[in-house]
């Protein structure tokens, strides 16, 4: 049965076709197309406001559009187009239907025309000049939609497109920009994506060089080869660029003294999402850590990656030179090497090793020695008391630890235990603990549950449940933290790169996902750069 829109629409054709009840006339250039005004008014956002607010040209019998933006074939598509509700367009008019329909406000035009552009351009071609073309109308024209997808592909293409002569003579500054703040960019290292930049910038020097602090501004430096950024940076043309300048002494500050919670490793020093098949590969250029049973924890300081692991009966952290490719021990922690570590952390040029039931420590990287800090209160306190290590962080330069406990009680002829989980936050200027706000539901041990979401808000000392509605049943430790999905492996969260508008009423598809739960219970994880047989750097 035919819709009675779609007949009123046929009618409505007809009538314009017979030249019927036409009562007015829209005039390109010297050509003239017969009209309906309620068809223009319910088509069109524009035609509605001239027709509805009293205008001179809602009494005019014709109307001449002198915008350059509509040529007489681009207004023709459009005008068959809100009678047929079909649209005629091609490579040669889509640019020039989507630019008339965009000024007139036929939306139904305009999504169509990205559509086409959507599926038929980018979904099917391989073209960085006419992907660049798409962004930069997109980006005029506010189709955020069909900007996401142009630059979505194109970043999932990035080093087939930089071997492309058109990514040096078509890519623009703001084009290339987006593309380099994308966590989803594809690139077989930072290294790539530094290199690639800069001969880009070298191909046109002398118009590209005003735009240089922007373009390399949005590569990941703290990713990059230090020598390298050096090299290209540290030149006479390159230091009398402010911004340029700067750029290379933070890099600089972060690569002699990192801290993972600076703004610069928070921008700049954070890992891509490089893996779209979202499956486990073995690391074979790596020098193995052969001499452990056990690994227990991680923390990437710099080009350093150490580990708290188990060596026969000792504990012993193992730290991996990136550059050089090697293994060595630092020198045993005080009266400690029986006991497990828990976490480690650390704040400018200082490790933090949290244990699960003793005083922690912290070793200066500088000095290679260890030294004891002050104790907080979450330790073994007789029988009663069972302290936990759940998880540490460095926030604001502090250190922040969530403690487990478990309180054991004799009642009458039984025990009785409850369970809590209590933030303790550490200030290295001060070598002072304070306990703050404790979480509302407990995450010791485990009841077969998943564990509540919880945020804490350091301003106001509180925590705060975090409703997970758009997540799925899952074992893939799939959680959402504002607007943005994260999964929890082995307690180590990986960014999904998925995030959730918020008028989304529909739990998100994991099904992608499923590979990423298939690694050892045992397994550490985290972010390192690595040398590749080729002397790339990657990250994994």
């Amino acid at each position: 049965m035919v819709a009675h829109s779609e007949i009123l629409l046929s009618k409505c054709a007809q009538f314009r076709e017979q030249g019927e009840f036409i009562d007015v006339r829209l005039k390109v250039g010297e050509d003239e197309f017969a009209a309906h005004r309620i068809v223009l008014a319910a088509n069109s956002d524009y035609f509605h406001a001239m027709f509805a607010h009293g205008m001179k040209e809602s009494y005019q019998d014709v109307i001449e559009l002198k915008d350059g933006n509509i040529s007489v074939a681009a207004m023709k598509v459009v005008m068959d187009s809100i009678y047929s509700g079909e649209i005629n367009v091609n490579d040669e008019n889509v640019f020039e239907v989507l630019l008339a329909a965009d000024h007139l406000q036929v939306t139904s035009v305009v999504q169509q025309c990205c559509k086409y552009l959507h599926t038929e351009v980018v979904g099917l071609r391989f073209d960085v000049q006419l992907y660049c073309r798409v962004i930069m109308v997109a980006e005029r024209h506010g189709l955020k939609d069909l900007k996401e997808a142009t630059e979505s592909k194109m970043a999932s293409m990035y080093r087939e497109i930089c071997e492309e002569e058109e990514f040096l003579s078509d890519m623009n500054a703001d084009v290339l920009s987006a593309l380099l703040c994308r966590d989803d960019l594809r690139a077989p290292s930072e290294n790539f994506v530094f290199k690639s930049v800069m001969q880009w910038i070298k191909y046109r020097k002398e118009e590209r060089l005003d735009v240089a602090a922007q373009v390399i501004g949005a590569v990941r430096l703290g990713l990059v080869d230090t020598s390298d950024v050096i090299e290209e940076l540290h030149t006479e043309e390159m230091q009398v660029i402010p911004g340029i300048n700067m750029l290379l002494l933070k890099t600089l500050i972060h690569n002699y003294r990192p801290s993972s919670s600076s703004t610069f490793a928070l921008e700049r020093a954070r890992p891509r999402l490089m893996n779209p098949s979202k499956t486990w590969k073995e690391l074979s250029s790596m020098q193995q850590l052969t001499e452990v049973q056990e690994c227990f924890c991680a923390e990437l300081i710099g080009n350093y990656l150490y580990v708290a692991a188990k060596s026969n009966k000792n504990f012993v952290i193992c730290c991996y030179d990136v550059v050089r490719d090697t293994w060595s021990t630092l020198p045993p922690i005080p009266h400690s090497s029986g006991i497990q570590i828990g976490s480690l952390c650390h704040i400018e040029d200082h490790l933090y090793v949290i244990y699960k039931s003793s005083s922690p420590y912290r070793y200066s990287i500088a000095k290679n020695q260890w030294q004891s800090i002050a104790s907080s209160k979450a330790f073994c306190h007789g029988d009663q008391n069972a302290f936990c290590n759940k998880a540490a962080i460095v926030y604001k330069s502090c250190l922040y630890v969530l403690y487990g406990r478990g309180l054991v009680v004799w009642k009458t002829s039984t025990f009785e235990c409850s369970f809590s989980s209590v933030l303790y936050c550490f200030d290295p200027k001060k070598n002072d603990w304070e306990q703050k706000e404790s979480t509302k539901t407990p995450h010791y041990g485990s009841t077969g549950d998943p564990a509540a979401i919880e945020v804490y808000n350091d301003q106001g000392n509180v925590w705060s449940v975090v409703k997970q509605t758009h997540i799925p049943k899952n074992n893939l430790g799939a959680v959402k933290i504002d607007g943005r999905v994260y999964f929890i492996i082995n307690s180590f969260p990986i960014d999904s790169g998925i995030t959730i508008p918020p008028e989304e009423v529909y739990p998100v598809v994991l099904d992608g996902w499923v590979n990423l739960g298939m690694v050892n219970r045992k397994a550490v994880l985290c972010y390192v750069p690595v040398k590749t047989e080729n002397h790339t750097i990657e990250d994994e």
